[in-house]
């Protein structure tokens, strides 16, 4: 029988966390990409799924290679699906980019602030505010049509209550 090494059992454990990790990652990217193919809408129900998918991904990961690919795939799904605003989804092209940002200012927020509390109304509040403001320049640049100030703004805070209230009461059942 051949032995096997300190260094063969080293590699092979790197190997079993890599694989590990990157089935975890798929199981967030999974989700974040079909959730708006699967579901088709609506935008509360779809936007606080992905909020919830973002937060839980931001308690879990601090490496942002592994958090930008999470970050942009809902904002393409939907894209592609033209689900969430039809007849306007067409124009949610030109919102994808601060839709990412504001997904990503969320998660930034979550994993530098400390106390729970604060990172969910800051989180809430930067993105929120920030998705708002760049659909009203748009809006009034006549480059979107004028529901997006409700969906970039009301929408965004009702889907806030509702992902709030699954994170606390996920987080605190399995943490």
């Amino acid at each position: 029988m051949k032995e096997v090494t300190t260094e063969q059992i080293s590699q092979q454990k790197i190997l079993w966390i890599r694989i590990t990790q990157t089935t975890k990652i798929f199981l967030y990217l999974i989700p974040l990409f079909f959730v708006p193919f699967l579901l088709g809408g609506p935008q509360l129900l779809i936007g606080s799924i992905v909020n919830l998918l973002l937060i839980i991904a931001a308690l879990n990961y601090k490496n942002y290679a592994m958090i930008i690919p999470m970050v942009m795939l809902p904002s393409i799904a939907a894209s592609l699906n033209w689900l969430i605003f039809w007849p306007s989804t067409i124009f949610l092209v030109y919102m994808m980019p601060a839709i990412r940002l504001g997904n990503f200012i969320l998660i930034y927020t979550i994993q530098h602030i400390k106390t729970q509390r604060l990172w969910i109304l800051a989180g809430w509040i930067l993105k929120t505010f920030f998705l708002f403001v760049i659909a009203y320049i748009l809006v009034h640049l006549w480059i979107l049509p004028a529901i997006f100030l409700k969906a970039m703004g009301v929408f965004q805070l009702i889907t806030v209550v509702i992902w709030w209230t699954w994170v606390i009461l996920l987080y605190h059942k399995f943490s």
